[in-house]
């Protein structure tokens, strides 16, 4: 009869409140060894990304001097070099055009994207690091105007190519001034694995709000002075401070150089001229009156 009540007892199958909490902690533990671990994995995906994307971008850039007689693609075009062709008799005009062949002019035409785009089939998803953004902007019925705007990878259009106005680049008088103070031709560069052609921006976002990651130029720490701010980089800060960089990767920032190779450099590794203008001589080098 004892024998028969012990077998008949019934057994738990279930777990301890101990158990339970043994478990739940585990998990927690797991959770936070994983989650920073997949965030920076997806962080190390993208940059590798978008150091691909320099790449590419550095290969189109030497395709459109090779067929321009080895004239590098402007910067930032001046005014009168995207008239309407005609608009002043005499008055070189480029010939910059959509997917479509449609004529542009103006301020897009001044930016890069639409002029270096032919050498990527017109993909701008080679441009565009965030799909989302570039699906937004094409979107819109001002999509060849919004898609010039945020690329990726801005140029660092002062001392590679030319900045027209406000910029310096393409003014006669500047050129008396200072002198070839840029890069123009793919011969021309005397320290090309240094020399910064893209990197990393953020920029305006056209629907208002916070800075999108991407804009069409990035300027230098110095043009005639010192221009970005001294402090330790602060997204919620205006992009322009410094100088519309974006250091997304972990604090480190994509660039892509004159001899094609891509990097990964802080905002304080930046802070160098010398990586800037191929003639700057020191870090705090400002262009000069010669």
């Amino acid at each position: 009869m004892r024998r028969m009540t012990l077998e008949s007892r019934p057994t738990s199958g279930g777990f301890t409140l101990i158990e339970l909490l043994v478990v739940v902690a585990i998990i927690t533990l797991l959770v936070g060894i994983l989650v920073p671990a997949l965030s920076q994995a997806r962080m190390l995906s993208k940059q590798t990304r978008e150091l691909k994307t320099s790449g590419q971008l550095m290969t189109a850039y030497y395709l459109y001097a090779q067929d321009h007689r080895g004239n590098l693609l402007p910067g930032f075009a001046s005014s009168s070099m995207t008239l309407p062709p005609g608009t002043i008799p005499g008055q070189p005009v480029l010939d910059v055009r959509d997917d479509q062949g449609t004529p542009i002019t103006g301020q897009v035409a001044r930016r890069y994207p639409w002029r270096i785009a032919p050498y990527l089939n017109y993909n701008f998803a080679g441009l565009y690091d965030d799909l989302n953004l570039l699906e937004r902007y094409q979107a819109r019925t001002d999509y060849q105007y919004v898609v010039s705007l945020s690329p990726s990878l801005g140029i660092n259009a002062d001392f590679v190519g030319g900045k027209g106005d406000p910029g310096l680049g393409f003014n006669p008088d500047a050129q008396r001034l200072f002198g070839s103070f840029y890069v123009t031709t793919l011969d021309q560069a005397q320290r090309p694995k240094d020399l910064i052609v893209f990197a990393s921006a953020r920029g305006v976002d056209p629907d208002g709000g916070r800075p999108v990651p991407g804009f069409h130029v990035v300027d230098s720490p110095a043009l005639t002075f010192q221009r970005w701010s001294t402090s330790s980089f602060d997204s919620q800060q205006p992009p322009e401070r410094w100088g519309n960089l974006d250091p997304r990767f972990g604090k480190k920032i994509v660039v892509g150089h004159f001899d094609g190779h891509g990097e990964t450099f802080s905002i304080d590794e930046l802070r160098d001229m010398r990586r800037w203008a191929d003639k700057a001589t020191a870090p705090n080098w400002v262009l000069t009156p010669r």
